[in-house]
């Protein structure tokens, strides 16, 4: 599968428009998150994937518009915001009903077990797993025919610090495969430096998508300049005689001068304070979190 496009998707659920023509694209060795409040639209989008909802607009593989039947979704391996298995089978036994179900091996069972860390507990029953190992057993179940495309609602929800290793790690393997994932969630910060693009759903309609860089860029929040200085006072004192000029809203604290500038000025904010010879020791830029874009995106959506 090289790309795939959903295309001007409508959902309706009686009166309520769940889903208000909306259009997402993935190519071969991209990872996709859906990001939004709760009521967007994010999994109602993954479902409509799935072929669970019923929708207007098209899904478009490889440049061919097609159906979400039974030979599209053998391509798609997915794991649900809430997993849920028969308490009293074994993770092994989990594994191995849905390796028959698609078709793979017994030692592709044993592989994803040791994938997603469960190797030791695989006998155990589902009863005695705890929330973080359920999830990661949903995740083996998800990958087990090796998919085209990994469709993730909520992937890190329970999942401890060894769990997010896991998911990871599963992430950036099927990036390097050529491989597509889709991830619906709400830990923004977690997902900046590990996906290609992100849509922004508000409502139902899509606000505005790109990659992290972009999406940063566009929301046009300032950023923050920390210059670390030495401790010399008639070097602090020149130095803050042109930072004030320059940036009245700067603020001293200790060594450090701190201030906010819009992203446009910052080589320039830069240059023009480290030309006040031997005053800075350091200089550090802090960017925005994810989080204050997300929020700046949405508030100018209304």
């Amino acid at each position: 599968m090289e790309s795939l496009e959903l295309r001007k998707v409508s959902v309706r659920f009686g009166r309520v428009s769940a889903l208000d023509s909306v259009s997402i694209a993935l190519q071969r060795g991209q990872a996709v998150t859906l990001l939004g409040p709760n009521g967007a639209g994010k999994s109602t989008l993954l479902k409509v994937l799935l072929g669970l909802v019923r929708s207007s607009g098209q899904l478009i593989v490889d440049g061919t518009a097609t159906r979400a039947d039974n030979t599209f979704k053998q391509q798609v391996g997915y794991l649900p915001e809430a997993v849920a298995f028969p308490e009293n089978l074994s993770g092994d036994q989990v594994l191995r009903f849905f390796a028959r179900a698609r078709g793979s091996s017994r030692a592709r069972v044993l592989e994803v077990l040791k994938r997603v860390g469960l190797s030791s507990a695989a006998g155990r029953a589902v009863r005695g797993y705890s929330r973080g190992m359920r999830q990661r057993l949903g995740l083996g179940a998800a990958m087990i025919s090796e998919p085209e495309l990994l469709i993730l609602d909520e992937p890190t929800g329970g999942l401890d610090l060894e769990g997010l290793g896991v998911l990871w790690s599963v992430l950036t393997e099927w990036r390097e495969r050529g491989r597509m994932v889709l991830i619906s969630t709400h830990d923004l910060s977690l997902m900046e430096h590990r996906v290609d693009q992100m849509y922004l759903l508000k409502a139902g309609r899509l606000i505005t998508h790109g990659s992290p860089v972009s999406l940063r860029h566009a929301a046009a929040i300032p950023v923050r300049v920390d210059f670390e200085l030495v401790a010399d006072s008639a070097l602090q004192r020149a130095f803050l005689s042109r930072a004030e000029s320059a940036n009245p809203s700067m603020q001293l604290r200790a060594n450090t001068a701190s201030m906010q500038v819009p992203a446009e000025r910052l080589l320039e904010t830069i240059n023009l304070l480290g030309a006040v010879p031997g005053a800075v020791a350091q200089v550090r830029v802090v960017e925005p979190g994810l989080d204050l874009v997300y929020d700046e995106l949405l508030r100018r959506a209304g």
